[in-house]
């Protein structure tokens, strides 16, 4: 299946179950690797609110595209809610790599 398959499929399934995370990240990640930062910013950012807790990687994700849409202080607030979202769940190596991030764009 094209990519643009996919992403009009994955689309789909985000306006008929708006409230269904898994299809707001799934929607995201093929946004995110066809690199529409904003499109797939928008999805990160449904699919934490909607997700059950534990998406610390996804808010990695959502701080790259707001990194990479020039929206500094989003992307921080992105990467210090992964941070404490990874720690809730005993993700230290997702931890250190958000607080990585952070660190490179507040230097």
């Amino acid at each position: 299946m094209s990519q643009d398959a996919r992403l009009t499929k994955l689309k789909d399934m985000a306006v008929r179950f708006p409230d269904d995370p898994r299809a707001r990240y799934f929607l995201a990640h093929e946004l995110f690797r066809a690199e529409d930062w904003a499109g797939a910013a928008e999805h990160y950012d449904a699919y934490w609110r909607l997700a059950p807790g534990d998406e610390g990687a996804a808010l990695k994700n959502l701080g790259l595209c707001y990194e990479r849409l020039g929206r500094n202080d989003e992307a921080a607030e992105a990467y210090r809610r992964g941070i404490d979202r990874a720690m809730a769940h005993a993700h230290e190596g997702l931890a250190s790599e958000l607080r990585f991030l952070l660190g490179e764009l507040e230097a």
